[in-house]
């Protein structure tokens, strides 16, 4: 298993453990703890499947079109139940069902990435690509992006 792969994989955990927390923030609402869970995860997961198709589709377009065709319908149906999930609890109207839901849907489909996307994108990433996906899904690109921005006030 190459870095990258280990890193997607190490994120499918995390984001698993972030839904567990909210899951269980739902359950024993503490003082602002599950708008903060929210917050994480929903940064955390998007930022993941940008990460994927900014990065790793591309590299499988024209040697696996059908899987990075499937990818996509899953990020786009995964997006729709974050984005309601997020009009939920800012409402306060979430229920636990909706968040196993997105669990149940991302485990399916971190399964399938796992199995073969990650290890078909691994041979194809140069290592260019790989650092600057690595970078991405450890969130220091956006940081290191920023300070310079700031540094040189652009």
């Amino acid at each position: 298993m190459t870095q990258l792969q280990e890193r997607l994989a190490l994120d499918h955990s995390e984001i698993h453990d972030l839904l567990e927390c909210l899951g269980q923030d739902v359950d024993v609402p503490a003082c602002g703890a599950l708008s903060e869970t929210w917050e994480k995860l929903e940064t955390r997961l998007l930022r993941h499947m940008d990460a994927e198709e900014l990065y790793l589709l591309p590299l499988l377009e024209e040697s696996h079109p059908a899987e990075v065709e499937r990818t996509r319908a899953q990020h786009t149906r995964i997006r729709k139940l974050v984005a309601e999930l997020g009009i939920a609890i800012e409402l306060h109207t979430i229920r636990k069902s909706a968040i196993t839901e997105l669990i149940e849907l991302l485990n399916r489909h971190a399964a399938r990435e796992d199995a073969g996307l990650y290890r078909l994108a691994g041979e194809k990433a140069s290592v260019a690509v790989e650092r600057i996906l690595l970078s991405v899904l450890k969130g220091t690109l956006r940081r290191a992006v920023a300070a310079s921005t700031h540094a040189f006030g652009s």
